[in-house]
């Protein structure tokens, strides 16, 4: 028989348990594990959270873990308290009788449902009397199953109110949303009507000042002949006055006299003055009684359907640069679906701060993604697609009239490669440091440091390979190769050792066919480290020189004749872009730059934002004019992908196998990017549309 289990030992698990599954810490399965926001959980809980993906969040905080590490003072706890309580003497009962002088309780009496001591057993709670008596720690492990099944029963009782306290949450949010709606709409509403009855006012008022001007016109017109009237009869009467004031009997009958009397004969009837009706008025009852009718009557709140309270997000696998989804399921808070509402989503990257923002809490988001509503039945579900740009955590919200009534993370992978061919070796289909990779027709060409060019096809299956034409005593290699199409070549930049000093020289550019048969060669004395090329869309070989001091873009014809030479002062990488254009990667200033021929910059690719140009390498342009970008970001070297006109598309970042000194890169036939990672001696294949 067992006494009572020490308190101390019950106060030590909570130190050494997993909070997820309950386990006691050990060192194997369940060893103890921080995470970067210094929460501890055992590593079989780690492993299933994560799903052996990263980044994921923290269970408790849902901070993005950025690192795990071996918690060794749980370890450590752990040992302290094993040996502790090997060499700890036992501590006297605490539950002792207390009828029976201090004897321990090792029994329960299930019929008084009291703990007993052996003296109770045998005089007060006697079995003959009818007492059941049973092992006390029997009694307490039915007892705490009676708990824990209470605890569940609390759990679900709990989760189940929290539910619904979210519903209404959620509730309350679309209501504040619908509210606010409902006022835009009386609103607009009314300022329509408002703009109407300005309108009608203004119409009226026009029409009042349009009869007022042709009232008032016939009123002058009346009053200007009358004036006229007045002012010859007054003449007329004033020379009549004059005459007669002379007394002269011939003027009196002269026929000056005879034509004034005429005159004043003829205006002596008074016109009749026709004044018409003037009274301008507005009448208002015209209409009045059925405007104010419709007005009472105008509109009216109504509360029939249901706000969308349940929102269930179902996102597919994100992977960076490539196309995605989303489901949304929308109910009431009683379950019913709700197809055909103003449900829109929106989804925002959370990105990391910086350092001197570590204590910063608030998140820190990208733009918005493009989300396009892809799908909605009459189930209630809605289907969203978008691109994520980048790997990391996601704010994917659910918006209720452009006003988010849901969220949840999600978790963008990183774009790592969906194929890689070679390893190290000289053998067939394997590489010593790649150099280059370029895309033919029917194949891909890899050029490495052994002097070989190796023919691969599309399945990354070893044809065959040939080796850069150069000497017995100078063995030669390709740096840059470029494939033409339309003649079906390939063009090769020739590198050759030294044997005065062992540096590079690339002075020489030569064809072969696309089976590896030397076709010709040229060179140029203002070659001397050519080991970038690359063919124009007129066909021609576009040469980036990296001689020092001296940095240059040559353009030859396909014969070898130089068509232009553009100087820079600073190392550069160029690679043709659309028409004649030229696309410029600029080492020390670090920009891609989009220039004509003739050197007038168009604009700048990747110039602001959060995922701006760091430290480019490499430039080049795929068939829909999206330009690859081989650049530097947070000491790892990715591919970052824009529009031509420099807008941030997406970014190749491959944390899971990470670039190491890579190379060339081209665009596939298939539309996926190629790239020689030199550092792990294999070409690795993207996909990123």
């Amino acid at each position: 028989m067992s006494a009572e289990e020490d308190p101390m030992d019950q106060d030590q698990d909570q130190f050494v348990t997993c909070s997820v599954c309950f386990n006691t810490f050990d060192e194997h399965e369940h060893q103890p594990k921080t995470l970067s926001c210094h929460h501890t959980y055992c590593a079989m809980c780690i492993q299933n959270i994560s799903q052996n993906k990263r980044p994921f969040l923290c269970p408790e905080c849902r901070k993005v873990v950025k690192g795990i590490t071996t918690d060794f003072k749980t370890m450590k706890l752990m040992e302290f308290f094993r040996k502790n309580k090997l060499t700890r003497k036992p501590s006297p009962p605490k539950n002792t009788c207390k009828y029976h002088d201090a004897q321990p309780l090792f029994f329960y009496c299930s019929t008084c449902t009291v703990p007993v001591c052996h003296n109770c057993t045998v005089l007060d709670h006697n079995r003959a009397n009818g007492h059941e008596i049973v092992d006390i720690n029997i009694a307490k492990n039915q007892h705490v199953q009676v708990l824990k099944t209470k605890v569940s029963q609390a759990q679900c009782i709990i989760k189940e109110n929290q539910n619904h306290i979210r519903i209404i949450d959620t509730e309350v949010c679309g209501l504040t949303i619908a509210k606010d709606e409902t006022i835009k709409d009386i609103n607009k509403a009314f300022d329509s009507l408002v703009a109407l009855v300005n309108s009608k006012r203004k119409h009226i008022t026009t029409q009042a000042l349009a009869v007022f001007e042709e009232k008032n016109r016939a009123l002058k017109r009346q009053k200007s002949e009358a004036q006229g009237r007045v002012e010859r009869i007054g003449e007329a009467q004033k020379s009549i006055g004059k005459i007669i004031k002379k007394v002269n009997t011939e003027e009196i009958f002269h026929n000056d006299i005879t034509d004034i009397c005429q005159e004043l004969d003829k205006h002596s009837d008074i016109p009749y003055l026709n004044l018409g009706n003037n009274f301008l008025q507005f009448d208002l009852e015209n209409g009045k009684t059925e405007m104010e009718t419709a007005i009472t009557n105008l509109g009216g709140i109504t509360c029939e359907a249901s706000l969308p309270s349940g929102v269930h997000i179902e996102p597919e696998r994100a992977i960076a640069s490539l196309q995605t989804s989303v489901k949304v399921q929308v109910s009431s808070g009683k379950g019913e679906l709700l197809p055909h509402y103003p449900i829109s989503l929106q989804i925002v990257h959370l990105y990391e701060a910086d350092e001197q923002e570590e204590d910063d809490e608030t998140d820190h988001q990208s733009s918005p993604l493009t989300v396009h509503t892809t799908a909605c039945d009459d189930q209630g579900s809605y289907t969203f697609q978008y691109r994520p740009q980048i790997s990391g955590v996601h704010l994917c919200q659910v918006m209720f009239f452009d006003q988010p009534i849901a969220q949840q993370h999600i978790i963008v992978e990183s774009n790592s490669p969906i194929m890689k061919f070679g390893e190290e070796g000289r053998s067939p289909g394997k590489f010593i440091h790649p150099f280059w990779v370029c895309a033919g027709s029917e194949h891909l060409y890899v050029s490495d440091g052994t002097g070989r060019v190796q023919v691969i096809d599309h399945n990354q299956r070893y044809i065959e390979h040939f080796m850069i034409k150069g000497t017995k005593n100078q063995p030669a290699a390709a740096a840059g190769i470029a494939y033409s199409h339309e003649k079906k070549e390939l063009i090769c930049a020739k590198v050759v050792k030294a044997p005065e000093d062992g540096s590079h020289i690339c002075n020489t550019i030569q064809r072969y066919t696309a089976e590896g048969k030397f076709i010709s060669e040229f060179s140029n004395d203002k070659m001397k480290k050519a080991f970038l090329i690359a063919l124009t869309s007129m066909g021609d070989i576009m040469v980036t020189d990296f001689q020092t001091d001296e940095y240059k873009v040559l353009i030859f014809s396909i014969s070898g004749e130089l068509l232009k030479h553009i100087p820079f002062n600073e190392e550069v990488v160029v690679f043709p872009g659309q028409d004649t254009d030229l696309i410029i990667t600029l080492h020390e200033s670090k920009a891609v730059h989009v220039c004509s021929l003739s050197g007038e910059l168009k604009h700048i690719i990747g110039k602001d934002g959060f995922w701006s140009i760091k430290q480019p390498h490499l430039a080049c342009m795929d068939n829909a004019n999206r330009v690859l970008v081989k650049d530097r970001e947070n000491d790892n070297m990715v591919i970052k992908v824009f529009t031509y006109e420099g807008i941030f598309l997406s970014c190749i970042e491959s944390s899971d196998d990470k670039l190491n000194s890579p190379r060339g890169m081209a665009v596939s036939m298939d539309g996926h990017v190629l790239v020689a990672d030199a550092g792990n001696s294999c070409i690795k294949k993207y996909k990123y549309v």
